[in-house]
Order: C-alpha cells, then structure tokens, then sequence
C-alpha cells in the first residue's frame, strides 16, 4: 500500500506573456523549502524519514489521463518525508526548464490534466483516482491548486498538490494522507516555495 501511495505522489510530482526573464542560475536546496521547512507546516512528520535529491527529469501528465511522461530539467532538488506510520507523505521541488516556453508548456498540461482528468483508472495500480480543482492561490506567474482522491482495493487516500511556476521555474508542494488533506494545510508550504524558488 504504501508503494502505491509513493507511486502516486512521485506520478503527482514532477513541476505567461514574459518579454525577458531574469537569469537564474542552477537550482539548489536553498531555492525549496527544506526538511526543517516541512516540519514546521506539518509538526507529525519531526520523526520522519526525509530524503533530499537532486533531478535531471520529471515527471509530467501526459496525452491521456493514465499517461505521465518524463522531461529533462536543466537543475532540480525535491525533499520528500515519510511518517513512521506512512501518513502523511510530504513531497516538496523545484525544477528550472530550459525556456520560459517549456515551463509554460508543463504547467498547461497539468491545467489540461486537471480539467478532462475528473475520474481514471491508474493503469499500473488499478487504483481510481478522482480529481478535483481547487482555489487558486495566486502563487508566481501562475499556479495551480489540485486535490486527489485514490481508492485501491478497500483502501482510500487524499492528496492535495500546489505547483507554481516562476519564470523558467515549477515548483510543487504534495501531501498525501489516509484522510482529507484540506488545502490550507499545504498553503504555507506553497507560499514558501514561491518564495524560495525566485
């Protein structure tokens, strides 16, 4: 069960009219909120199993609802931590493409994916996912605000996703839990992420 709520969170995460974009140079992981960062939004996780890693790719939606394809970042880090008990899961990155276009360009398949996406069999897990959007946080250039409900066998989880973009910057914020993750709960983390990974 929990490879399946990873699996979910790690499929979940990956990552404007701009005439000119500041340089910005690789990203570490000063530019995403850190360990400490988590804790402090989610107090149950000071026990936790953390690890932080540096990405070449991502993963983003894909042409259908149960497609995700990968794409190659310039620089990327992410921070994930684990209960003890497994929940919550609390996955936080930042990735910098190579253009403005190309960030653009994930952010509208993950509008896209949010849209037609309502409700889908997850291939690999068989588990039912359920979508839903949420209010819009008005993080960066732009962001968007998702919940998700997946039902595998007996068992249901939520998770409730933020990602930003900021120039050639996405940044995201996840938590998956056994219980409704309301969005206020990933609200701090997402405001520090847009922060962060100016």
């Amino acid at each position: 069960m929990r490879r399946t709520s990873l699996s979910i969170a790690a499929g979940l995460a990956a990552v404007l009219l701009v005439s000119a974009t500041p340089a910005q140079a690789a990203v570490t992981a000063k530019d995403a909120p850190s360990q400490k960062d988590i804790v402090k939004a989610f107090p149950e996780l000071a026990d936790a199993q953390f690890t932080t890693e540096k990405t070449k790719r991502i993963g983003v939606p894909g042409k259908t609802c149960e497609e995700t394809t990968t794409q190659s970042v310039k620089s990327g880090t992410s921070t994930a931590g684990s209960s003890a008990t497994v929940y919550p899961i609390v996955q936080t990155g930042v990735v910098e493409l190579k253009s403005v276009a190309k960030a653009k360009a994930v952010m509208a398949s993950y509008k896209k994916y949010v849209k037609k996406c309502a409700t889908y069999t997850q291939p690999e897990t068989g588990a039912t996912l359920a979508l839903t959007k949420g209010k819009n946080l008005r993080l960066g250039d732009e962001s968007l605000t998702f919940e998700l409900q997946s039902t595998f066998s007996t068992t249901t989880n939520y998770a409730s996703t933020v990602v930003v973009r900021d120039g050639k910057r996405i940044g995201n914020v996840i938590a998956v839990d056994d219980a409704a993750v309301p969005v206020a709960s990933v609200k701090p983390l997402a405001k520090l992420t847009a922060k962060k990974m100016r």
